[in-house]
């Protein structure tokens, strides 16, 4: 993606639209892998991000990326407790600083993760335009539609409008509500998926079953708390059984919507992990999720949105359920622009990606095991067409490896992985 202008990257992985209130086990992830954001740095860039920079990842991507990590100045902004970006930067004093850096870029613009009113404000207070936006800013239209669609009742309901499938369900006020929902949805379907109305990366989902009836308060009672620091507010939807779970990544610009890439997601116990691009098999239920994306993708455009979303979904009997919408950046949005500029659009169009995040068995530091990788032979060197990314570096944080496969077939994908499974004793 071609730039004429620097950009102040503002990594609020805490933010307001991905859950209400910051949660700890929500939170805490995001802000550890926040560091994979150099990624999408130039040189002249500044990166805004809540913790510190690894600075083996740093040297690690910069060096491939070719360029010095001088050239992009990271501000870290690390707070007791979890708080967006925008309180973290004030609570560090760093406001001024983040100013002054601007003020060296005098047509810089700031690209935030997710467009919400925080990050907003702390681009007026900057002085700063929003990437993508005329100078009039962003409008009250769009944002109202980021707000409504980055909760799964405001998607369900837009959804719905569109014509976008989704499955059956029901919209919850109150922890009444929920009993009265979830036996209505165990009785006629047979399974239940409970999900807070604003919540992602699989934060306070639970999956119930027809054998769960007889003690649904019980089960209700304990989990509600898990989500109590949340506003009351669930959505209710039967339980099917997709065989695969796939997703379309979106942009939305001047010119309109546009589809960057459809994959497939892995995601264990419900929640992302990775994902493989392009899908090993198409059908028609692929090619209607991408109409959804359009057809969403026009909706925002009309609000006066500008940037990435995505459509997640599920495919059950060869049959498309659109799932939710996620109108930000995304855990696929920057490793697709990532693949892009390694290899280039050309290339790039061709390639086959898969990413991940799993424990190893051999190596607590970054730097040992790049080594091993690239003593192995697997890794990805600049100019080539093949081989294993190191995305980010959360080691101490949770002891996992983070990956990206670039390969030219599905097959040599997964033999790329299989051989990182090996080099990393993978779990």
């Amino acid at each position: 993606m071609k730039r004429d202008y620097p950009l102040v990257i503002f990594g609020n992985f805490i933010n307001e639209l991905m859950v209400t209130v910051p949660a700890p086990r929500h939170g805490d992830a995001l802000v550890a892998v926040s560091p994979r954001k150099i990624w999408l740095t130039r040189p002249g860039d500044v990166l805004v991000i809540p913790t510190a920079m690894s600075q083996p990842l740093c040297a690690y991507a910069c060096g491939l990326l070719g360029f010095d990590p001088a050239d992009v100045p990271v501000v870290s902004a690390p707070t007791g407790e979890l708080a967006t970006l925008t309180e973290a930067v004030r609570r560090n004093g760093l406001v001024d600083r983040i100013r002054s850096l601007a003020a060296e870029r005098p047509d810089a613009h700031l690209q935030a993760f997710a467009q919400d009113r925080p990050a907003l404000a702390m681009a007026a207070e900057l002085g700063l335009p929003i990437e993508g936006y005329g100078p009039d800013g962003v409008p009250a239209s769009a944002r109202d539609a980021v707000y409504r669609i980055n909760t799964k009742d405001g998607f369900r309901s837009v959804a719905t409008e569109l014509g976008i499938r989704i499955a059956e369900g029901h919209t919850c006020r109150t922890p009444d509500d929920l009993a009265a929902a979830v036996r209505r949805t165990l009785t006629d379907h047979g399974g239940a998926v409970v999900k807070p109305a604003r919540g992602s990366n699989g934060y306070g989902v639970l999956f119930l079953s027809e054998k769960d009836l007889p003690e649904i308060d019980e089960r209700l009672a304990a989990y509600l708390p898990t989500v109590a620091e949340q506003p009351p507010g669930w959505v209710v939807e039967e339980r099917l059984d997709f065989a695969r779970v796939v997703t379309v990544e979106m942009a939305v610009d001047e010119t309109g919507p546009s589809i960057l890439h459809v994959g497939e997601m892995r995601t264990p116990g419900g929640s992302f992990s990775g994902q493989i691009t392009p899908l090993v098999a198409s059908s028609s239920a692929v090619e209607e999720l991408k109409a959804g994306g359009m057809a969403l993708g026009r909706y925002l455009y009309r609000a006066g949105y500008r940037g990435p979303f995505d459509i997640d979904g599920g495919i059950a009997d060869d049959v498309l359920y659109a799932t939710e919408s996620n109108v930000r950046k995304t855990g696929a949005t920057y490793l697709d622009l990532l693949v892009r500029r390694l290899l280039g659009e050309e290339r790039a169009a061709g390639a086959v990606w898969l990413a991940d995040s799993r424990p190893g068995g051999v190596e607590a530091e970054f730097d040992a095991g790049l080594a091993r990788v690239r003593a192995a032979g697997l890794a990805f060197e600049a100019d080539g067409t093949e081989g294993v990314v190191l995305t980010s570096d959360t080691l101490a944080f949770d002891g996992k490896w983070r990956y990206l496969v670039l390969a030219e077939s599905h097959r040599r994908a997964e033999e790329i992985e299989a051989g990182l499974a090996d080099t990393l004793k993978l779990a």
